[in-house]
Formats: C-alpha cells, sequence, structure tokens
C-alpha cells in the first residue's frame, strides 16, 4: 500500500564531485518518481575538507528554517551521514551506500587487515549507522547482498536503484551511428576513468600490447594521472599503439564516444567491488547505444555476448584481446550490438528505472527504521 507523497525531501552530497553522476540521476529520478511534493537540494560548494564545514551549515540553517520531512544522503555520505541522523531526530533517512566502506577501506584497497581492530571498529560503526536508516540504496543486487551479509544487516533493508545515465548528454546520434567502417579501417579502443584497482588498466594495458601486429589497432586511453600515463609511455616503448590524454571534459565524451570504434566499459581488475558493478562508464557507453565490452561479474548475466555487448572474464588480457580482435573483423555486428546495448539500458537501468525503484523506495512499502 502506498504511502502519501514525502512534503519535502532533503537530498545531500558532500563529495569531492558534488554533481557525480549517481547523485545526478538519483536528483532527477526523485523528480520523476512523484514521490517528493519538493526536493531541496544540499550539496558543497568548497573542496577538501572545507565542504564538510560547507554541508554542515547548510544543514544546520535547513534545520532552524524547517526540518525536512525526511533526508536522503548520496554517495559518498560515509562522512556526513552522522550528522544528518543527528539533525533529522526521528524523521526518515535513507543512505545511498553505492560503495561499501568495509570493503573499500579493507578489501579493495587494503588499508588494514581485515581482522585489525580498526576494520572491526569500521563495520561496527557504520552497522550501527546503517540500521538508524530508513533504508539503504545500492547500484545492483549483488553489491546489496554482499554489503548486508559484511555488515551483519537483513538482506530486505536495501533497496537496488540502478545508476542509470545522463540521458540528456548521452543518447544515439540523432543521424544515426554512420557508414560502417571498412575492415582493414584503424581501429580505435577507447578506455577512459579515473582508473581505480576494480578497472583494471594493467589487464587493458597487457591486451594493447599482444595485439602490436594488427596495424588497426589502436588504443586511446584518458584519465588516471600520472600512474596510466608511466604504464601507457611503457607500453608504447613495447611498440604497442597507445596514446594517453590527461582528461576529457565531460561535455566532450559523447563527441568522443562517437569517433572511436569500440569502448571498454569493464571492470577487467578481478577485485572485490569489480564483482558486483556495472560500471558508470558502461551505463554511458549503453544510453549512447555504442558497443561496450564489459568484464564478466555477478551482474553481467543481462547480456548476451556478441549480441548486445561483449563480455570477457576479468584480468584476462588474452581474452581480451581476441574479443577486440573480433570487433575489428566485424564492423556491422558491431553497429548491431550498440543499438541492442541502448535496448537492454532501457528496459534495465534507464531514468524510467530509477525513478520506479525510487517510488518503491520512498512510497510504496520500501525498507523501514530497523527498532533495536
Amino acid at each position: 500500500m502506498s504511502r502519501a507523497a514525502i512534503g519535502r525531501l532533503a537530498v545531500v552530497t558532500c563529495y569531492r564531485h558534488p554533481d557525480y553522476i549517481r547523485a545526478i540521476t538519483l536528483r532527477q529520478g526523485i523528480v520523476d518518481s512523484g514521490a517528493v511534493d519538493e526536493m531541496i537540494v544540499v550539496k558543497n560548494t568548497r573542496r577538501g575538507v572545507l565542504r564538510y564545514l560547507d554541508v554542515a551549515a547548510q544543514l544546520v540553517r535547513l534545520r532552524v528554517s524547517g526540518t525536512p520531512d525526511a533526508f536522503l544522503v548520496t554517495f559518498r555520505g560515509y562522512e556526513i551521514l552522522p550528522l544528518v541522523l543527528l539533525l533529522a531526530g526521528r524523521r526518515p533517512v535513507y543512505y545511498d551506500e553505492f560503495i561499501n566502506p568495509v570493503e573499500w577501506f579493507v578489501d579493495e584497497h587494503h588499508k588494514f587487515p581485515a581482522t585489525s581492530a580498526r576494520a572491526r571498529l569500521l563495520r561496527a560503526v557504520f552497522r550501527s549507522l546503517m540500521r538508524r536508516c530508513a533504508g539503504v540504496l545500492s547500484d545492483t543486487a549483488s553489491h546489496a547482498d554482499s554489503s548486508a551479509q559484511r555488515m551483519g544487516i537483513p538482506p530486505e533493508r536495501f533497496s537496488v536503484v540502478p545508476v542509470g545515465s545522463d540521458e540528456g548528454t548521452f543518447a544515439p546520434r540523432p543521424d544515426g551511428p554512420g557508414p560502417v567502417r571498412s575492415v582493414d579501417a584503424a581501429f580505435t579502443v577507447l578506455y577512459y576513468g579515473s582508473m581505480l584497482p576494480l578497472h583494471g588498466v594493467d589487464t587493458v594495458i597487457a591486451a594493447a600490447v599482444s595485439l602490436r601486429p594488427d596495424a588497426r589497432v589502436r588504443f586511446l586511453f584518458v584519465g588516471g594521472g600520472a600512474a596510466t600515463a608511466r604504464l601507457v609511455a611503457e607500453a608504447r616503448s613495447r611498440g604497442a599503439a597507445v596514446e594517453h590524454r590527461a582528461w576529457v571534459d565531460y561535455a566532450q565524451l559523447p563527441e568522443l564516444f562517437s569517433e572511436v570504434d569500440l569502448l571498454l566499459g569493464g571492470p577487467f581488475g578481478g577485485t572485490v567491488q569489480s564483482q558486483f558493478v556495472i560500471t558508470g562508464k558502461t551505463m554511458q557507453y549503453l544510453s549512447s547505444a555504442r558497443p561496450a565490452v564489459v568484464g564478466e561479474n555477478a551482474e553481467t548475466g543481462v547480456f548476451t555476448d556478441r549480441v548486445d555487448a561483449l563480455v570477457v572474464p576479468q584480468r584476462d588480457p588474452e581474452a581480451l584481446a581476441e574479443a577486440v580482435s573480433w570487433a575489428a573483423d566485424h564492423p556491422e555486428e558491431l553497429e548491431r550490438i550498440g543499438r541492442r546495448g541502448r535496448d537492454v539500458y532501457d528496459r534495465r537501468w534507464s531514468s524510467v528505472r530509477v525513478a520506479e525503484a525510487l517510488r518503491a523506495l520512498l512510497l510504496d512499502g520500501g525498507p523501514q527504521v530497523e527498532r533495536s
């Protein structure tokens, strides 16, 4: 049974990228859901440590002027969540976990051992905070199940809200995909992002090196900073056709996507986190109807290899190189894969699906506060 619409919902973001794609799609999804009469966006305008003071001051002013009826804390809300819970009182707080903090600190980045006192304390603190929330959002079902097991929280407390894409920016070209590339023509493979461990840039570099004999194939790496630039330079010294760009502005990404032939979504790193995600870049590629290569994990069963995506094992440069070679040899099939990938996106992760998931959470009997 549906509850009444929430009068005023404050959506709180305190992150180095306050308009990170996850925050953008959640804000838009809330508007589209019809579950809220008024959405109040609270986000940092400062960077570094000052962002916490910035958001804290906004929250206090909001409390003084009239506390909202509910709060939703977007990624990355680890640090600001305790303050939001304090100021909210008995009003519901929804927490977009997105990446489990214990997973991130212990398993993904190895900041301290899993059996250490710090790891146990981190788990205890966030378990307590999460239990006080009216609901916890996760990007995929497998991520929700993993976090529930890790934190000792019932899985029904989690709601899966897909990441989706900025569909106004990442859309199929209005004039179609353009002429089909000749099999003998140059073939450009794009890999862009922040190059975190789950992304597996070393696997992509190794695949590029193994494809040296194919004069058609070149790899373009965008992002990742000095470390990625060094890896690319080393691969080039070994004869690989690779190029690195420090970054491309967000607004220029659609044009870049249209200029390349194959887009690597990953993840390829074989880490703990990489087992549960469909990456944000993959969502952008699919939304743009561009052919994507994804790394096999608990979520990629929705794809059919060489039908709506290319699916390869993670941490397997040979498999990735073979997929790239196949794509270079099959330009017509590649265009069809891009179109069918968009169909999968529309069915499972589109803005409509994001709004439906948020409505189910906020109105249609979503998770409630677990009382101790």
